[in-house]
């Protein structure tokens, strides 16, 4: 709502004035209008008048504190500070709006008079108490869409924008024009001066024109014009090539500076320059020098001549003077660039048109293109006028999502066709709003400049197009250019505004400050001469540009430097500033790696990998933090996106530095766990919805980065030691799933999705997995069992499907596994049965249930391992017995689950198992499910197979008071929904029963069932049955009587558990027993029983004791025990009496252990595990 319109004028020379309210207010902005606007609609006779157009204006709010009503009962009213907040409005004209929060405003500053409207609402003094909480859902941020005017990636032609921002010029020339002259040709100033100017071309028509090789590259300093006929090319083009002299020392060099001018000019021109002139002749390995090159390598940039020079003899040329010794290091960066320009021309062209081509080497091509203004401006030149290569992007296919970010440093390689083109258009759509720019700059004209720079702003806010604008600005023009509208900006200008914006955002990518230009730009800032950019972040900004002005040595020393203070804003900067500049000089030279070494060694640093994994585990603990169960400090604004760039920039820098470093294995253990927070932190990123999208891509490249960072760190050199590297790391990850902090069920996921990058490829060669199978999973084997105990079924089953694999028979891993599952199984067996809490018979329950399911998954014939499972499982000593008793089991608890029965299934499909106990189990298990209706079993395969597996045991072993009792509730069960049961379904069971009677001894009763179900279901019977089969339930009804017992009905395990906190405290806690003094043991069965005692009772002597014995009673012996005499030479902790330590309060505390252990599924703490 509006809160105050008001014309403020300050008062005499103080230049201040006031705004009160009435009550205290929230102030939501503050919003001024330029002179002769009229605000409001309803009121079109309010006029505003603010003069002059652009001023600064101090703006200081009066904090008024509120206090919660609970607070003010009976108490008096806080009296109220006066504490005013200080700010700064830039008003650079026209509308702008800003907003604050306050109750009383004073303004002062250089006007005459300003209009503004204060919008907000009130507040009351007296906070509400809040006694009921109301669950809210977490707000999600939805990303705004871009302008399609401004979304050039889905624009049919690129260059529209740049054409509708060059209009606002009065007689504006061409576009293509203004790249030529902007980037290319670079007219000097007197041309400038010219009314001919822009409009001023090479001429090149006079026919009696007698040039040489130095006038044809000065007449080329101008463009040539679009309509020059055809024949005055190829006239220029022979005088060039007639000009050349066997004996000119510098032919080469102008040469290449003629292809290099012509390479932007009309295409005509090229053709026929490299058509006439023999340059096999002109570039051998002693005409190629520095500037020859560099030259060449911006003309190769025209594909005209990248295709003319990607041959062999130039190809040899440029090795030949590669290899020499005494070419230069600038030299030798040149030609490795040059040869792979002229590689990348052909792969970029064909990426155009070709969906399965190489995106991202193409997109590195465009990022080195970028990376020179000569060159750069030679590409968009010829992408935007030649014919060909226009229709090729035109004809691509659209752009399905959002433009994908930092391409060029993509590892990924799943890039659609339609992303690329997409790319590829938003770059050429930059560079030609860049060129705009430029233009408008030079002019100069305010208002494209002033539009145009707000269009970069903008992108700067927008995946995909922020990186491209960002590594376009690093040119060397642009830097300038900025740094010269962020001088002098007093009265404030939108474009300096929009400037200092546009760094703020540069600086968040460090690979700036590799810029020379942009360092200079920053370091040219005088104190308090900025709009935008605080006195406090400047001071930041240039600390970072002066540890980028002093190269390779003050980042190392700013690397090395340690601080007991927590990291903040100002220290992540520096950081990551020295860290680019490290690895910068490792990437680049050839070697950057030792130099690095070198340097920091002159100046007495040493250990640069071990202060590096210092580093990552400081940024470990700063985002541990940000995402504590505690309230977290108040860190400062865009902290956790500093903390994730660093981190990825740190364990990068960790990769490369790792050969040269001697490590232990307490640095190892130090690093994973440094890695593994990092990786928790940047999950909890992205599995979250309330973060912007650059903490988003900071997070993922993060996550890559730890997980390369561990795959190197795995490696090692020295395979055949007893421990090796790769199982250190291993080992130190899979213990974070003994202890949680967090989320248990995250926590496990992420410590399996870390195990399993590690592991070696299936595809890897044989021996090297081999190699890792035999030598690093015997020892993690332990850990890794805790880590499959804790994982849920899907996860479990994948992970033990690729060590299956990756092992191959070599250490039957399969086979193990499978074991510890059913040893797991046996344990758990009789803590499902009665005589157990509701919550242990609960848990173990379910634990079983997830057992189950994972043989169940491994044996089906959908899995991959299955033959092998199956094999593994019947080689197990006692499997059968084992699984028999599972199952057993959970039906005498009165259990049932899905997997119970497709266990069944697969062992009466597959016959495993021949024993009698298993068989049983087996048919069991299906009578049983047709007692359970939420198991919705079929009742003819049901008896079918419970019949098939009957027949398979022997007479004597079967159990006739067991089937007796299962087959009377399941017919019990039956007789209560007799409508669903189909005449099939009759048919069956009588023939089963009829086995039955077959196989018992006399007349049997059939319990659970009663006498009215029974009729019922002889009725039936009697209905469904043939004359054939109606003797058999003849013999069925006289052998058979119904005998009705109360039971209770079958469950089916839950697939999750409820349990309320007080449950769970129930279930965790473990009964002590009642400690005792442990019985005296003979001296051969003593430790002490070794030691020759002379006499037996000195062991009991003691100082103070005059006499040959003493009976010790309660404490004496601990009081005997205090004097300094007695405590020499002995080893004995301080005991206490059994009488008080029975009495004694609290009771010792037992550490539960979690269920399902094998064996000791309830172990108490020590000291009570002692074996007797």
């Amino acid at each position: 709502m509006l809160l105050q319109w008001c014309n403020l004028t300050p008062y005499g020379t103080s230049k201040l004035t006031a705004i009160r309210f009435g009550s205290p207010c929230r102030v939501r902005s503050v919003r001024i209008f330029p002179t002769g606007a009229r605000p409001f609609a309803a009121a079109p006779d309010i006029i505003a008048r603010t003069e002059p157009e652009a001023f600064f204006m101090d703006v200081y709010f009066n904090a008024y504190p509120l206090q919660l009503s609970s607070q003010m009962d009976g108490k008096p009213k806080l009296k109220v500070p006066n504490a005013l907040m200080p700010t700064v409005i830039p008003y650079a004209g026209g509308q702008a709006e800003f907003a604050f929060a306050t109750r009383l405003m004073i303004v002062r500053g250089d006007f005459e008079t300003v209009s503004m409207a204060i919008y907000g609402e009130p507040v009351s003094e007296v906070l509400p108490v809040i006694t009921d909480y109301e669950a809210l859902p977490l707000p999600v941020t939805e990303p705004t869409p871009i302008s399609p005017a401004l979304d050039l990636a889905r624009s049919p032609d690129p260059t529209l924008l740049a054409r509708q921002l060059l209009s606002l010029i009065p007689d504006a020339p061409p576009l293509n024009l203004v790249i030529r002259l902007m980037f290319c040709l670079k007219p000097p100033n007197d041309d400038w001066d010219l009314p001919e100017f822009p409009h001023l071309y090479s001429d090149l028509h006079e026919e009696d024109m007698d040039i040489d090789l130095d006038s044809a590259y000065r007449c080329l300093s101008r463009p040539v014009a679009d309509d020059v006929p055809p024949e005055a090319l190829l006239r220029f083009a022979e005088k060039v090539a007639d000009a050349i002299s066997p004996t000119d020392n510098t032919r080469s060099y102008f040469i290449a500076g003629i292809l290099c001018r012509s390479a932007s000019q009309h295409r005509q021109l090229v053709r026929m320059l490299v058509q006439t002139i023999d340059l096999e002749r002109l570039f051998d390995t002693f005409s190629l020098d520095e500037d020859t090159v560099f030259a060449l390598l911006d003309a190769s940039t025209n594909p005209d001549i990248a295709q003319l020079l990607d041959n062999d003899w130039f190809r040899s040329a440029l090795d030949s003077v590669h290899s020499l010794p005494a070419t230069e290091p600038e030299v030798k960066r040149g030609i490795r660039r040059l040869t792979s320009r002229l590689r990348d021309w052909q792969l970029f062209e064909d990426t155009l048109s070709n969906p399965s081509g190489n995106f991202v080497t193409a997109a590195r091509f465009l990022k080195d293109i970028g990376s020179e203004e000569k060159s750069f401006g030679i590409w968009l030149s010829c992408m935007t006028t030649y014919e060909d290569l226009v229709a090729s992007l035109q004809g691509g296919p659209t752009l399905d999502g959002g433009v994908p970010g930092a391409l060029w440093d993509s590892e990924s390689t799943d890039v659609s066709h339609g992303d690329y083109i997409g790319f590829v258009k938003a770059f050429i759509g930059v560079a030609c709003v860049l060129a705009v720019y430029a233009w408008s700059d030079s002019l100069p004209n305010v208002n494209c400049r002033e539009r145009t720079l707000g269009v970069l702003r903008l992108w700067q806010d927008v995946p995909g197009y922020r990186e491209i604008v960002n590594h376009l600005l690093l040119l060397r023009q642009m830097t300038f250019r900025l740094e010269c509208m962020t001088m002098d900006n007093d009265p404030p200008a939108m474009p300096g505004i929009h400037a200092e914006n546009i760094i703020l955002n540069l600086v968040n990518e460090p690979r700036c400050y590799l810029s020379p230009h942009f360092v200079k730009c920053i370091r040219s800032w005088q104190p308090f001469t900025l709009t935008y950019i605080s006195e406090e972040e400047r001071i930041s900004l240039d600390y970072a540009a002066a540890v980028a002005e002093d190269g390779l040595l003050s980042a190392i020393e700013e690397f090395a430097k340690s601080s007991s203070s927590s990291l903040n804003t100002d220290r992540v900067r520096a950081l990551r500033v020295a860290v680019v500049i490290i690895q910068h000089h490792i990437d680049e030279e050839s070697a950057g790696d030792l130099e690095v070494l070198q340097t920091g060694w002159k100046e007495n640093v040493y250990g640069l990998f071990f202060r590096a994994v210092d580093l990552a585990f400081e940024v470990a603990e700063g985002l541990k933090t940000q995402f504590a169960l505690s309230v977290p400090p108040p860190v400062e604004k865009g902290l956790l996106e500093q903390f994730l760039l660093l981190s990825d920039q740190i364990l990068r820098l960790i990769a490369y530095l790792e050969p040269f470093a001697v490590t232990t294995t307490r640095t190892i253990r130090r690093l994973v766990d440094a890695v593994y927070h990092i990786f928790t932190s940047t999950d909890m990123v992205l599995c979250s919805l309330s973060y912007s999208a650059s903490v988003y891509a900071a997070a993922r490249r993060a996550k890559q980065a730890c997980s390369h960072v561990l795959r190197i760190l795995s490696t090692s050199s020295k395979a055949d030691l007893p421990k090796t590297r790769s199982s250190v790391v291993l080992r130190t990850l899979l213990q974070k799933s003994q202890t949680f902090h967090d989320d248990p069920h995250q926590q496990v996921r992420r410590i399996c999705e870390l195990f399993t990058c590690l592991l070696p490829n299936p595809s890897d060669s044989s021996e090297s997995v081999q190699k890792w199978v035999s030598s690093t999973l015997p020892i993690i084997l332990d850990d890794l069992e805790r880590l499959l105990c804790a994982l849920d079924v899907d996860r479990k089953c994948e992970l033990v499907s690729l060590l299956i694999t990756l092992d191959n028979g070599v250490l039957d891993f399969g086979q193990w596994f499978i074991s510890q599952e059913l040893q797991h199984m046996s344990d758990l067996s009789r803590f499902v049965m009665e005589g157990q809490t509701e919550h242990v018979r609960l848990m173990s329950q379910q634990v079983m249930d997830r057992h189950i399911q994972t043989i169940v998954r491994l044996i089906s014939p959908s899995s991959e391992r299955a033959t092998l499972c199956v094999s593994n499982l019947s080689a197990i000593p006692g499997a059968g017995l084992a699984i028999a008793e599972t199952m057993t089991a959970l039906l005498s608890a009165h259990v049932y689950s899905q997997s119970l029965l497709r266990l069944a299934r697969l062992l009466s499909t597959d016959t495993v198992f021949t024993d009698a106990s298993v068989q049983l189990a087996v048919a069991l298990t299906f009578i049983r499910s047709v007692s359970v209706p939420q198991i919705h079993s079929d009742v003819v395969e049901a008896f079918e197979r419970a019949q098939a597996a009957l027949s398979a045991i022997d007479d004597a072993e079967l159990t006739h008071d067991q089937l007796l009792w299962e087959f009377g509730h399941c017919l019990s069960a039956m007789a209560e929904r007799m409508d669903d049961l189909q005449p099939s379904d009759f048919r069956v069971v009588l023939s089963t029963l009829s086995w039955l009677c077959e196989k018992l001894p006399g007349p049997s009763d059939l319990p659970g069932l009663s006498p009215d179900g029974w009729n019922r279901l002889c009725n039936a019977f009697g209905d469904k049955t043939t004359p054939e089969t109606d003797g058999l339930l003849q013999a069925v009804k006289g052998k058979l009587t119904p005998l009705p017992d109360p039971f209770s009905p079958t469950r089916v395990i839950p697939q999750t558990a409820c349990i309320t906190i007080r449950d769970l405290e129930t279930l965790l806690e473990s009964s002590a027993p009642v400690p005792s003094t442990p019985k005296r043991k003979s001296p051969a069965q003593d430790v002490l029983g070794l030691v020759a005692l002379s006499p037996p009772t000195a062991l009991l002597r003691s100082p103070a004791i005059s006499g040959l014995t003493k009976m010790y009673t309660r404490n004496d012996f601990r009081e005997l025990r205090q004097t300094p005499s007695a405590r020499q030479n002995t080893s004995r902790l301080p005991s206490m009496h059994v009488d008080e330590f029975e009495f004694s309060t609290p009771s010792p505390i037992i550490e539960p252990s979690v269920i399902g252990h094998p064996v000791e599924a309830f172990p108490l703490g020590p000291p009570f595990n002692l074996t007797q």
